[in-house]
């Protein structure tokens, strides 16, 4: 009996091991099964994934001046671009990302023009545009097409629009003016004549002054003179300000150097000022000298914010050159906009909560985030012409 228990023991505990090796067995095979169905899921999600991107084809339309006296401007936004654009096909392998350019030529009309070449012979899910005045006459084109719309170099308060799918990388005109209006308050100007160009852009930033110098610094008397795009002599209009204290300029460099130079020609000694579109490297080829002192509000800084620091890196990297604040705004603009398309397509409602909830995006002006209008805010200083170059004012 002893050993016939004994034997029955082996077999129970033959038994017990057999059936805890089939089990074991079963569970190696149930997680290989389970390992192999999450690997095939994800292996068909990553090619459905790279076949929506392939299939959602974003196309972005720019119209910038490219040709005129505002060229440097339009160039320069487009190296921005042209940057982003590489940096986004890096980051997405599989999106297929066209842009195309048009020159707005720096008018209503061209802007106009532009846009509805670029609609009737490409399927364009965005828009980018530059300045005040084409951006506000491309506005309600784009609007009835249901395009999203993202301007640069547009600070005219007018853009200001709510409900709606335009946006803007360019803070407003009261926001640059202010940091004018309080240089003026401190160095206790008696009077300011400004000199603008007639058009959008510098009706707007003139009447933006004007509001803040009134609110800051309400002593000062103001003057203003307006000038045509095609203008080339301002004689006339410097004779009438040659007694005030500061001459404030708003249009493109150009007619800032045949101003400086018309006004160091007539003996004219008086502080100028202007706003960021001064730093062209036309200004400093044209007036020289006569652009010394030159006082302008600036809002890139290529030290403000790491993020800023690798932008200027890289761009200087492809094009030998340090970026400016166009640059800035046009590599922006396209990141922001094609990151916007490939999540919500056309679909407006999608478009408005996603800029709603792109709350402190990091830019390389800082973190900034849109309002119900689609404006964003940062931060101005000031910066000079000296020894021929463009650099901060020590009065910063």
């Amino acid at each position: 009996m002893g050993g016939y228990n004994q034997i029955l023991l082996y077999d129970k505990v033959s038994i017990g091991i057999i059936i805890q090796a089939k089990t074991i067995i079963a569970v190696l095979v149930l997680s290989v099964l389970v390992i192999v169905t999450i690997l095939v899921f994800s292996l068909e999600n990553n090619t459905a994934n790279a076949v929506l991107l392939k299939e959602k084809q974003v196309k972005i339309a720019v119209i910038l001046p490219l040709s005129g006296s505002a060229a440097y401007y339009g160039e320069a936004s487009m190296k921005g671009i042209e940057l982003a654009k590489e940096e986004l096909q890096n980051q997405f392998s599989n999106l297929e990302l066209k842009v195309y350019y048009e020159d707005s030529l720096y008018t209503p009309k061209g802007g106009v023009d532009a846009y509805h070449k670029l609609i009737a012979s490409e399927k364009i899910d965005a828009v980018i545009t530059g300045a005040s005045q084409v951006s506000l006459a491309v506005q309600p084109l784009a609007a009835k097409d249901g395009i999203l719309q993202m301007a640069i170099f547009s600070s005219a308060e007018k853009y200001s629009t709510p409900d709606d799918i335009s946006f803007r990388v360019s803070s407003r005109n009261e926001i640059e003016a202010e940091k004018i209006a309080e240089f003026v308050k401190g160095k206790d100007f008696e009077s300011l004549g400004i000199v603008y160009l007639n058009n959008d852009f510098g009706v707007g930033f003139k009447e933006a002054l004007k509001k803040k110098l009134t609110a800051v610094s309400p002593r000062t008397r103001v003057f203003e003179e307006g000038f045509s795009l095609d203008a080339s002599d301002f004689r006339t209009i410097l004779a009438k300000l040659r007694q005030s204290g500061a001459v404030f300029l708003v249009g493109t460099a150009k007619h800032y150097a045949i101003i400086l130079n018309q006004a160091k020609e007539l003996g004219i000694n008086v502080q100028f000022l202007s706003m960021r579109s001064a730093e062209d490297p036309q200004l400093l080829e044209i007036a020289a000298s006569a652009a010394e002192g030159l006082i302008y509000s600036y809002p890139f800084d290529k030290a403000r914010t790491i993020k800023a620091q690798k932008f200027s890196n890289n761009f200087e990297a492809k094009y030998g050159k340090i970026p400016d604040a166009y640059a800035a705004e046009g590599f922006e603009a396209l990141k922001l906009v094609v990151l916007a398309v490939e999540k919500c397509e056309k679909n407006q409602e999608c478009i408005k909560k996603h800029f709603e909830e792109l709350t402190n995006y990091d830019s390389v002006f800082g973190q900034i985030q849109f309002d119900k209008n689609g404006d964003v805010y940062y931060r101005f200083f000031l910066k000079t012409i000296k020894d021929g170059k463009f650099v901060p004012n020590v009065e910063n």
